[in-house]
């Protein structure tokens, strides 16, 4: 089973979410910028991603990391309210996460 499966697939325990409110993010990228933390990049698929928002980081294996937008960066923009490629955490470590790991506000009960 996906990540993406096994993210959706259990519908009876998914909290109750608006769908459209709803995003993942395939990490792309993973670095630690000094004296900030875990940094991650990928492509946002759904809705749009904001600061202060808490997020689950899921492996391959539906593992779940929970985390916070501690801010995020486009590199032709700057600083964003609202992200579409660079996102900082809070609470995880480089070292935790894999490439192709999926970042996304949906819960789990």
């Amino acid at each position: 089973m996906g990540v993406l499966s096994k993210l959706f697939g259990k519908k009876s325990k998914l909290q109750s979410k608006d769908l459209a409110s709803i995003y993942t993010l395939s990490i792309d990228e993973i670095f630690t910028i000094k004296n900030l933390g875990c940094s991650v990049v990928g492509m946002v698929r759904g809705a749009d991603i904001r600061v202060n928002e808490e997020v689950d980081v899921v492996d391959a294996n539906g593992n779940r990391l929970a985390s916070k937008i501690k801010g995020m960066e486009h590199p032709k923009v700057g600083n964003m309210d609202v992200a579409h490629v660079g996102i900082l955490l809070t609470n995880i470590e480089e070292k935790q996460l894999h490439k192709s790991d999926v970042l996304t506000n949906e819960k789990i009960n």
